[in-house]
Order: C-alpha cells, then sequence, then structure tokens
C-alpha cells in the first residue's frame, strides 16, 4: 500500500508573526477609523492630524519590538509603513490647515517646517543606526570566518609552541652538487 504524499507545510510558529502583524494592523485600522468617526464632519482636521501623531508613535513601537525579534523583518516593515503614512498624513494635514479655515497660511508654514524638522532629524537617526549597523556585521565578520574554522586539538598547539621541542632543520644537500630531490639519479648533462 502506497504512503501518501507528505504535504509541505511550514511549522506553525512560522505563521506566527505573521498572524500577530495582521491583527496590529487590523487594531490600528480600527483605531484611526474611530478617531476618525469620532470628530464631527467639520472637524476631521483634528482627527486627521491625531492620525498622523498616533502612526508615527505605532512607528517607534514597531521598530522597538524588533529588538525582541531574531528576525525582524515584519516589525521592520511595519516601523516603515508607519512612519511613511504617520509623516505624510501630518505633512498634508498641516499643509492643508488654511484650507480649513484652521491655521492661517502663516501657523501652516510654521507647522510644516517643525513637522520637516522632526522628520528630518527622525531620519538622520535613522541613517546613523543603519551605518551602526553596518559597521558591527563588517566587524562581526571575521569572527564567523574565524569561529567556522576547526579548533586545533590542545595537544597539538601545545607540542608546537612547546619550548623544549627543538628546532626542525633542514637535511643537508646531497654530495656530488645534484640539485634534485633525495634518492633521485644525478641528471645528465
Amino acid at each position: 500500500m502506497a504512503m501518501p504524499a507528505a504535504t509541505d507545510r511550514s511549522p506553525p510558529a512560522a505563521w506566527g508573526p505573521w498572524v500577530l502583524a495582521a491583527l496590529f494592523l487590523v487594531i490600528a485600522g480600527l483605531i484611526f477609523g474611530a478617531l476618525y468617526f469620532a470628530y464631527p464632519n467639520d472637524s476631521h482636521w483634528y482627527a486627521l492630524l491625531g492620525i498622523g501623531i498616533i502612526a508615527v508613535f505605532f512607528a517607534l513601537g514597531s521598530y522597538l519590538a524588533e529588538a525582541a525579534s531574531r528576525e525582524p523583518l515584519i516589525q521592520r516593515s511595519l516601523a516603515w509603513g508607519f512612519f511613511g503614512m504617520g509623516f505624510a498624513v501630518l505633512l498634508f494635514t498641516v499643509g492643508l490647515g488654511h484650507m480649513y479655515g484652521v491655521l492661517t497660511v502663516v501657523g501652516a508654514l510654521i507647522g510644516l517646517v517643525l513637522v520637516l524638522a522632526v522628520l528630518f532629524i527622525t531620519v538622520g537617526l535613522m541613517m546613523w543606526r543603519i551605518r551602526a549597523v553596518d559597521r558591527t556585521q563588517r566587524r562581526e565578520a571575521p569572527r564567523a570566518a574565524w569561529r567556522a574554522e576547526p579548533a586545533p586539538s590542545a595537544l597539538s598547539y601545545a607540542a608546537a609552541q612547546s619550548p623544549s621541542v627543538p628546532a626542525v632543520t633542514p637535511p643537508p644537500p646531497p654530495a656530488g652538487g645534484s640539485s634534485g630531490p633525495a634518492g633521485a639519479p644525478p641528471r645528465s648533462p
């Protein structure tokens, strides 16, 4: 009787981070939706401002969650996504504040300058962190290569480094001026 073919399935632990990421995105969407619909129609500007600020905090939380994972691909993706969404919403909301009648043109420009300053500082800190991680990985490469080499036995290492072992001297050249290896017949002229 033939055995049924084994199915190629991932272990259940491989789905865990994806399920958590989807759950986090659903919760974030519900929070954003509730915040938007909590304000009346003429106050959506404040809701969008709140959504942008909360998205930036979710990006920070996702970034900090990278430390809790061995393979932080999902957390890093969430951090970048919330970062982009948060600052895009903030820039458009503050930039268009004068059209909602909430800010004056000067107030919108000052708000844009502040949001852009925070954005540039944040991007600068991210670039500094990326360079630090790259330097650490380059520094760890020789260590990984050294760890991959087989360890010498303690006996061979001790024998090679012992001061009581006489130095090996090469044998003297054979008599007769032969330049060939020992035991080989001399070459004819």
